[in-house]
C-alpha cells in the first residue's frame, strides 16, 4: 500500500513539474510581446523610409518648379524690357 501511495505521490508530482510555471507563462507572453512590437517597429521603419523617399521626390519636384519659374521670371522681365527699349524708339 506504501509503494502504491509512494508511485501516486511521484506520478502527481512528475505531472506538476510537467506544467510551466506561471513565470515561465509570463515570460513566454513578453517574448511574444516583444516579437510583436518588434516588428510593428520593423513595418513603422519601412514606412517612414517610403515617406522620406516621396518627400525627397517631391522636394526635388518643388525645386524644379523653382527653377522653372524664376527662368520664367527672368524671359518676361526680359520681353518687358525690349519692348519697352522699343517703344522707346
Amino acid at each position: 500500500m506504501k509503494k502504491l501511495m509512494m508511485l501516486i505521490l511521484v506520478l502527481g508530482l512528475a505531472a506538476c513539474s510537467g506544467e510551466a510555471t506561471q513565470a515561465e507563462k509570463d515570460l513566454e507572453n513578453i517574448n511574444t510581446e516583444i516579437t510583436e512590437l518588434e516588428d510593428q517597429i520593423n513595418t513603422l521603419q519601412g514606412d517612414n523610409e517610403a515617406l522620406q523617399q516621396n518627400v525627397d521626390a517631391k522636394e526635388s519636384e518643388l525645386e524644379e518648379l523653382e527653377k522653372e519659374f524664376e527662368e520664367n521670371q527672368q524671359s518676361e522681365e526680359e520681353t518687358e524690357e525690349q519692348e519697352d527699349a522699343e517703344n522707346e524708339e
